[in-house]
């Protein structure tokens, strides 16, 4: 790394948080960080313990851990420690796969003591979780099965408790990052999502408007980047919940997950910035919005005052979000869904949101089982809508460097293409208003591999931005040919023009 980390930035102390030393550009690489653990996510699949790719034997060595056909070992402390546990059931992993990813934590004490300590000195929320679900959840797929097997009940001199094994159970949920794209050591890529535990990125502290952009790469290493420009003295932020998520669903989401609530603008704005992905439909005036006001919690009216009752928010909202879960990836049946909660919720809620990406991906399904020529012109244009649509939103939601806008850009280009080749081909379009269109077209892809390109080429991000690195060639390839049959257009109407006058002139 060019720059160290302190040059950059600073812990401060006393409230554990990631400070700018010095004013830090867009895209600046400010951290690269190996995880102190990696493993499976809560509930996954059984999986490889050698590169979390689906299992189909057993280790050979310890005879308990799961491995997929091509990975012939996995972490020697924690195989040596299968190995010795000799009263542990071959088929206790398969049994349960949950205590994967606490027990690594736990073997860390044996393995590397420093990161043991760095791991337990990171925040768990162990007096929030206490006699919550999650708590309970843990208590029963985790801390029972640990303690009923006396292999788990000491590690060299650490006695293992049912608070100890809480507390790394809390300090996973609420400081991990997702690892996608992941590889073995012959490269090829994990299915399976993992999590890995970063000590210093974890002292990022929220904001659901993040100034930082994280990309892992094939070997678990962690980059943060500055999303956009940060001022010296400014916190780092990131947003621990996802960008479209409506302020209730933030609200709860980080209530039941990090235990805190968020006051952010975004959080304070009863229309999340103008966006309204709260907002829903007045039922006491034509035109009126009914915002989210996060501290009450209510909805009220803009225009009337009019307050919803709770009763009636929570049918609708149950009503939308079945339809939308249950709702079959077809175009039709999603067509419906967004016309249908459009008018109760509104065109942007959240959940219309969540229905209008899942539509964009029927369409983009569809576009690419056909050949160019023969994609339906009413699909390219229904796709292009929606991209710009959710263009709008992430540029107000996600500004700067923005992984969602990048997907965004590079689908909004591709559908802009496709629509103005076709259209030029029916005569609809003039070859100056074909070439202007596909001059915005190529400034969305160059954006969208601006954004993208600092995604690892094992996810699927970054095999995305390979391929519009190609088409982006392929697209000024053809921009050149769209301006020579332009210039020859032009040449014809000019002699056309002389061939007229002087026609004119012989005529007098």
């Amino acid at each position: 790394m060019a720059n160290k980390f302190e040059d950059i930035c600073e812990i401060r102390e006393s409230e554990q948080f990631l400070v700018a030393n010095r004013d830090i550009k867009p895209g600046e690489l400010i951290l690269a960080e190996d995880p102190i653990v990696v493993g499976p996510y809560w509930d996954a699949d059984i999986s490889c313990l050698g590169c979390l790719r689906p299992a189909s034997r057993t280790c050979k060595k310890c005879l308990k851990a799961p491995l997929c056909r091509d990975c012939s070992r996995h972490d020697a402390v924690e195989c040596d420690f299968y190995q010795h546990a000799s009263n542990l059931s071959k088929n206790f992993l398969f049994d349960h796969f949950n205590i994967v990813t606490p027990l690594r934590c736990l073997l860390l004490y044996r393995s590397n003591r420093t990161k043991y300590d760095e791991m337990m000195a990171m925040e768990s929320h162990c007096d929030s979780r206490r006699d919550t679900e999650i708590w309970h959840i843990h208590d029963q797929y985790v801390v029972e099965p640990m303690l009923n097997e006396e292999a788990f009940q000491q590690i060299d001199d650490l006695v293992v408790t049912a608070d100890l094994l809480q507390r790394i159970c809390g300090i996973l949920d609420v400081n991990t990052f997702e690892i996608r794209g992941n590889m073995d050591s012959q490269g090829v890529q994990m299915n399976n999502l993992a999590r890995g535990l970063y000590p210093k990125t974890s002292l990022m502290t929220h904001n659901c408007q993040t100034n930082t952009l994280i990309a892992v790469d094939g070997m678990s290493k962690l980059r943060l980047y500055a999303s956009m420009g940060i001022i010296a003295g400014d916190l780092l932020f990131y947003n621990y919940t996802r960008v479209l998520f409506n302020t209730f669903e933030r609200q709860t989401h980080l209530r039941k997950g990090k235990y805190f609530t968020c006051t952010c603008a975004r959080c304070n704005d009863p229309t999340e910035l103008g966006t309204n992905l709260s907002s829903l439909k007045c039922t006491a005036c034509d035109e009126g919005l009914c915002v989210f006001y996060a501290e009450t919690p209510k909805w009220e009216c803009q225009s009337c005052g009019m307050q919803l009752p709770r009763e009636y928010v929570n049918q609708i909202m149950c009503e939308a979000r079945e339809d939308v879960s249950s709702c079959a990836l077809d175009i039709r049946n999603l067509e419906k869904v967004i016309g249908k909660h459009s008018k109760t919720l509104n065109p942007q809620h959240s959940l219309v949101l969540e229905a209008k990406q899942s539509l964009a991906g029927e369409l983009r399904s569809m576009c690419m089982s056909y050949d160019v020529q023969n994609v339906p012109r009413q699909a390219l244009k229904r796709k292009l809508e929606l991209c710009e649509e959710m263009l709008q939103i992430l540029r107000i939601l996600d500004p700067g460097i923005s992984r969602l806008t990048g997907i965004a850009l590079y689908e909004y280009h591709a559908a802009l293409v496709d629509l103005s080749r076709r259209n030029h081909d029916t005569g609809e379009i003039k070859t100056p208003e074909l070439l202007e269109r596909l001059q915005i077209s190529e400034s969305a892809l160059k954006e969208a591999i601006g954004m993208l390109v600092f995604e690892h080429p094992t996810t699927p991000e970054g095999q995305l931005t390979k391929k519009a690195m190609c088409e982006l060639k392929e697209l000024r390839e053809y921009i050149q040919k769209v301006k020579a049959m332009e210039e020859d257009e032009r040449t014809e109407r000019q002699f056309r023009g002389k061939r007229n006058s002087n026609a004119g002139k012989c005529k007098k």
